[in-house]
């Protein structure tokens, strides 16, 4: 499976306060006609970071990435945007720490690379297609992947809150579906937990427009929901994300993904990664 790589065509702006630093950034999302992959640069540090499987230094509430004195917080909605159009070259300026969290979602990061445009490199993109069923558990998470005629998410999401219970999306995974059905999805937490994440340097940035917050029975800011089951598909919309770390587009596979979390997401990536070799190039 021959594709070429893909970079964007005209650079742009990001800025903003991050969800879990709560510290402001502001980003220059340039093409990268001459290196591969997905570079993070900061122009006060010397180091870089190339967002792969070697870079993740946390997964704690987010994924984090790390290089020498570089580290950047929260990259999965960002990461996630660039896996569904397939941006496999990219070169990020940034000043700061974190991506900006923007609405909770990846909606405005979708909207940033339409407006950017595409063009194809000359080299060609690693890919994986699935040959046969693997199955990885590990803990509360189960994944299945297996052949398909396209790239499918299957995600079950079960929490024992009354506005969560058992949510499913069964999902082609493409560029029109991506920007309609996932990327809205906003991110989602609970209000007994914030003490305890921002004891922990983390949620300092949360607010009631760019996190749903749900409290023992109830939902503190409905309206800002797009979907029903916005929660399921926020999962999905954090699983691209992290899969993108691997590097690779995924093609003609299926994922069963249950309960999914950032850490197995990262193992599944790993995994699939290391049987990319035999899948078909």
């Amino acid at each position: 499976m021959k594709v070429k790589r893909r970079t964007i065509k005209k650079e742009f702006v990001l800025e903003g306060k991050g969800l879990h630093r709560g510290r402001d950034n502001f980003l220059i999302l340039k093409p990268n006609t001459e290196d591969k992959g997905i570079i993070f640069l900061n122009p006060d540090r010397a180091s870089k970071i190339v967002a792969d499987i070697d870079s993740v230094s946390s997964l704690e509430r987010g994924t984090v990435l790390k290089s020498g004195d570089l580290e950047i917080s929260t990259v999965e909605h960002l990461l996630s945007a660039a896996f569904a159009f397939d941006i496999d070259d990219l070169i990020i300026e940034i000043k700061g720490d974190e991506i900006p969290a923007m609405d909770g979602s990846s909606k405005f990061f979708a909207q940033m690379f339409e407006k950017a445009g595409f063009i194809e490199k000359d080299d060609y993109a690693d890919c994986f297609k699935a040959d046969g069923d693997i199955i990885f558990e590990n803990g509360n998470s189960f994944y299945r992947i297996e052949k398909a005629d396209s790239f499918y998410i299957e995600c079950v999401f079960e929490n024992s809150h009354p506005l969560i219970g058992k949510q499913s999306l069964n999902i082609e995974i493409n560029e029109e579906n991506y920007v309609k059905e996932i990327a809205p999805a906003k991110t989602f937490g609970f209000e007994y937990e914030m003490d305890y994440l921002r004891k922990n340097n983390l949620a300092l940035g949360a607010n009631l427009s760019n996190a749903i917050v749900l409290t023992k029975d109830a939902m503190l800011n409905p309206s800002v929901l797009s979907f029903k089951d916005e929660f399921v598909r926020h999962k999905i919309l954090d699983l691209l994300g992290d899969l993108k770390i691997a590097g690779l587009r995924i093609r003609k596979t299926k994922i069963t993904a249950l309960r999914p979390s950032h850490k197995n997401n990262y193992d599944l990536a790993k995994l699939i990664y290391t049987r990319s070799k035999y899948g078909e190039k």
